[in-house]
């Protein structure tokens, strides 16, 4: 099945993007609970019934009611929640337990990355992944840790007195905050870049050649021009890897 429209229904926010000529060409982020919102955009993207629809996710009870909203569309819709993709293989303990975001994208890049070199691909969400498919195309797990909006939100929730910041994903700079708002942001910012940092030096030790570096999510813009300390290369950042893997999936079935 080639669809029209691929979703990433997250847990703070779900994206639909548009694929013509099999890639996904344009992306929104529209808000979860408001179906209102979620008609505009049908009716601004001049979508039909007749549209078909691949629809992912980690929310489990907000994917049913946008499945349900298409429903009464009577747009044609398959849900991919299967964690078996075409060309890649899952080596982790509880295969099934993955979360099928992570799972997604890492088929994304590993599509869209040199064939025979690992890949390593971070997600800056909500959460935020650091995951590594291996040169036979085996995705050998990751790591989990909060996403920068969620490390905000903790410090202001468990202290008496640091404010709330909205999150401008920009590189950190190589400063000291002089104030106790920038400080929370160079904190965040080198946590961000700190973790995969040292997470792609760790893993792009043990193979040769070394992987190819995919950043993705909507806080990815805290690597905008990083360079890893490893000799991986840039990283490439494409923050349509997530719907880009929703579309491969949907494609790959039967």
């Amino acid at each position: 099945m080639t669809p029209d429209v691929v979703v990433d229904v997250g847990n703070t926010r779900m994206k639909w993007g548009r694929v013509v000529g099999r890639r996904v060409t344009e992306r929104v982020s529209l808000p979860l609970g408001k179906p209102s919102v979620w008609a505009d955009q049908f009716a601004r993207w001049q979508l039909t019934a007749a549209g078909r629809w691949a629809v992912a996710g980690v929310n489990p009870r907000r994917q049913r009611r946008i499945v349900s909203w298409l429903g009464l569309r009577s747009a044609a819709v398959v849900t991919i929640d299967h964690w078996t993709f075409d060309g890649l293989k899952v080596g982790v303990e509880n295969p099934t337990k993955v979360g099928i975001d992570r799972l997604l994208t890492a088929l994304a890049a590993r599509r869209a990355a040199p064939p025979g070199r690992p890949v390593i691909v971070i997600n800056v969400g909500t959460a935020m992944t650091v995951d590594l498919i291996d040169a036979g195309d085996t995705f050998a797990g990751g790591a989990i840790l909060p996403g920068p909006a969620l490390m905000a939100r903790s410090l202001h929730e468990h202290t008496a007195k640091l404010p709330r910041l909205a999150i401008d994903p920009v590189p950190p700079v190589g400063t000291w905050g002089r104030n106790t708002r920038d400080a929370i942001e160079v904190g965040i910012g080198a946590a961000v870049v700190g973790a995969a940092d040292f997470l792609v030096w760790e893993w792009g030790a043990r193979f040769e050649p070394p992987p190819c570096v995919y950043v993705t999510g909507g806080d990815s813009g805290y690597f905008a021009g990083f360079r890893f300390t490893a000799d991986v290369g840039p990283a490439v950042i494409d923050d349509n890897l997530t719907l880009e893997g929703v579309r491969l999936a949907a494609e790959a079935l039967p």
